[in-house]
């Protein structure tokens, strides 16, 4: 409204939204690739906001709505655009504005869009939502038009490496969602009266769950196919949903499982209430009969399986169904928790870091400021805001139990200095609980936790919180960021990647970010992480051809917890020397949609560099020439993997390894599990030629389970 928008229902407020988000020289698509420097915040009051044409979204921008009373974003009877929120526009050229695996850090939240008014045969979608990592759709309403041979969608996808989406609720349409993407992690969406719920083109793994449809005639529509008639669908896991008068609940492209492994579907705890056809494959084939009444789907599954001594066969029926640990569900059900809004909360209940004296000017030292915030509301019971900026810290910040921290487009807690640069004496960053475990509860949101210049001894984050059910701890959007940005120093002036000079004894030490980016520790329990991303940077955000960079963090995320009780919701952990992640004598983790990416410069130098091997973070012993892991699991118990896709793109920074169908590939292994009891549904490798290694043995390699460009297990249980 500071922009000239009324939110009154009657005038056209177009042109004033997007002044509110293009204001201050920010990243538009197609003017700039891509930024850290110009984050923003849009703000929408309660009120009607008619739109005639496209609201185009800037790079890292959270578009944030009223959640006591959510906007209505409302396409008037002249709209004539295709999407009503442009997340990535196209240009005149026909290319997007950023590219699709590049569009980081951005948010809509607490919106409704609403399309009644505009023309039922144009084809409009609410959203255009072709984004990448540490993005958000969540508490949002769209409203479709329900007259007959309508064109309107609700959120269309079409390429990019998400992501998640939560709390969406969508009525009338053609299609609810209309997607493709490397992989998403989606979770309670409601369908009622969409001709089709879900229309998926594309995708390499796909979770979805918490899921209504209602009154439907097609809750999942897989059927799309490639020019040679394979699935375009590699793979989609669906659980803890409901089906309700819906025709067809999923739809598939798939008549009998075979060699290509395109086509997994894994269904698990679903209910079904007046369906004809639960599953349905080509030509209306019935792979799985529906009920006229009440049916409970236990498990049943489509695609390759393996045994753990390395048989292959293929599965198209039921089968048993994930035996779920108490500490893990709610009923029958996964435990799930979106972020605290702290709507109801008055300003007096906020304690806000910049008005406690913290500057976030990325210069000042903000340790002693900050941790006296920190401090201050946990003791009056308040909720910590952290205003957006950079807060550079110097030593060690304490969180104790009780503390709820907000961070104001995505703020960053930046480490530096000489306290976290010694390798043999690690030191957090961010401590969460007090070391030796802390009994009670936090809730974390929307951050960064950075480093600056070499930090060879910082762990960015370690948690050490004991909670209990009911009293659950978590981290909602926060994020690891390690080089990559404007003021890390760890950019491409620093630590531009240079494959081709020979490293085998020393690394460029200023160039060494991170000891380990997580550490979840024996103690601690009870750990909810949705949508945190964890990433080292393979490029400078802020360079503008986007260069290469090596910068070295040695871990990605480490989870010891003894008791477990653990939730990895839609997380991703990239570019870590030995690991992405690392579970060690633990119980109880829910992986939903893993996404990991290995390091681009391996194995020049090889995972022995620059971290020797340190026994007391559980650290994998190497070989010379080996490449880091994707996922350790090692003497752990019901570790319970819903979607995972492990990626080796690069050999020495050379991206062809990766090729579709090229034999050589990037690294040999890159999942592997010992004296453990795992069981991963839909497990999508790319650049590894062995797919799985358990207790020393290969059990899977990729040729005999491609799936387009990943190969695919639809089912494995050490």
């Amino acid at each position: 409204m500071d922009y000239g928008a009324k939110g009154d229902g009657v005038t056209d407020d177009t042109a004033a939204i997007n002044r509110a988000i293009s204001d201050g020289n920010r990243c538009g698509p197609g003017s700039c690739n891509s930024t850290t420097t110009s984050p923003a915040l849009v703000y929408f009051p309660k009120g009607t906001y008619i739109v005639s044409d496209s609201i185009v979204n800037y790079y890292y921008t959270q578009i944030v709505g009223n959640p006591n009373c959510m906007p209505v974003i409302k396409g008037n009877s002249e709209f004539k655009a295709r999407w009503v929120i442009d997340g990535n526009q196209y240009g005149s050229d026909g290319k997007l504005g950023w590219g699709a695996t590049d569009v980081f850090w951005t948010q809509v939240r607490n919106i409704i869009i609403d399309t009644t008014e505009v023309r039922s045969s144009l084809q409009v979608a609410g959203i255009h939502w072709t984004v990448s990592q540490a993005t958000l759709l969540q508490n949002m309403v769209f409203r479709l038009s329900q007259a007959s041979g309508t064109q309107h969608q609700g959120v269309f996808i079409a390429e990019g490496s998400g992501g998640f989406i939560s709390d969406l609720s969508f009525s009338g349409g053609a299609q609810g969602m209309a997607v493709g993407n490397q992989q998403f992690t989606m979770r309670n969406l409601t369908f009622n009266s969409v001709l089709t719920a879900i229309d998926q083109s594309w995708d390499w793994g796909w979770t979805y769950y918490g899921l209504k449809i209602i009154n439907c005639t097609v809750g999942l529509n897989l059927t799309a196919v490639t020019e040679e008639g394979e699935p375009n669908v590699a793979s989609v896991v669906l659980f803890d949903s409901e089906f309700s008068n819906t025709d067809k609940a999923v739809v598939t492209a798939l008549t009998t499982p075979s060699k290509s492994a395109g086509g997994a579907l894994i269904l698990e705890n679903v209910s079904l209430n007046n369906v004809r056809v639960a599953v349905e494959g080509p030509s209306g084939a019935t792979l799985l009969e529906g009920t006229s009444g009440v049916k409970k789907i236990a498990a049943w599954a489509q695609g390759s399986r393996y045994t753990p001594k390395g048989k292959r066969d293929v599965v198209q029926g039921n089968i048993t169904p994930n035996s779920r640990p108490g500490s893990l569900t709610t009923g029958t059900d996964f435990y799930q928790r979106s972020m605290p809004k702290y709507e109801s909360l008055p300003i007096s209940q906020f304690v806000v870091a910049r008005a406690e004296g913290a500057t976030g000017d990325g210069h000042t030292d903000d340790t002693e400021a900050l941790q006296a915030a920190i401090l201050k509301a946990a003791k009056s019971g308040k909720v910590l805001l952290v205003n957006a900026g950079y807060y550079k810290v110097t030593k060690t910040l304490y969180v104790p139990s009780g503390s709820k921290i907000i961070g104001e487009a995505l703020p960053v807690i930046m480490s530096s200095g000489s306290f976290f640069n010694n390798m043999q004496a690690p030191k957090p960053v961010v401590q969460v609980g007090a070391a030796g475990g802390e009994m009670g509860n936090v809730e974390w949101s929307d951050m960064f936790v950075s480093t600056q210049g070499a930090q060879a001894g910082a762990i960015l984050i370690e948690w050490n919180i004991v909670s209990k059910p009911g009293a659950i701890s978590g981290m909602w959007n926060v994020h690891v960021r390690v080089g990559g940005f404007a003021g890390s120093q760890l950019q491409v002036e620093q630590c531009l990647k240079t494959p081709e000079v020979l490293v085998t004894t020393t690394v460029k030490e200023e160039c060494v970010g991170a000891f380990m980016s997580v550490h979840v520790t024996p103690f601690a329990s009870g750990l909810y992480m949705e949508n945190c991303w964890i990433w080292t940077a393979d490029h400078d955000v802020d360079d503008a051809n986007k260069t290469q960079i090596t910068v070295y963090a040695g871990r990605g995320l480490l989870v010891e917890s003894v008791m477990g009780g653990v939730w990895l919701v839609g997380s991703g952990v990239e570019h870590h020397v030995l690991y992405e992640y690392n579970l060690v004598n633990t119980r109880d983790v829910f992986m939903g949609q893993i996404q990991i990416e290995t390091a681009y410069y391996q194995p020049n130098p090889d995972a022995l560099l620059p971290f020797p091997r340190d026994s007391r973070y559980q650290d994998p012993e190497f070989k010379q020439g080996e490449d880091g892991w994707g996922l350790r699991v090692v003497d752990s118990k019901d570790i319970l993997v819903y979607g995972a896709g492990m990626y080796s793109f690069f050999n020495n920074n050379n991206v062809h390894c990766s090729d579709q169908g090229n034999s050589t590939k990037c690294q040999s292994r890159i999942f592997n599990i010992e004296s453990s009891e795992v069981s991963v549904y839909n497990l999508n490798t790319v650049g590894t030629r062995y797919m799985i290694t358990q207790d020393g043995a290969d059990v899977a390699s990729w040729e005999d389970n491609q799936a387009g460009f990943v190969s695919n297990v639809a089912l494995f249980r050490s």
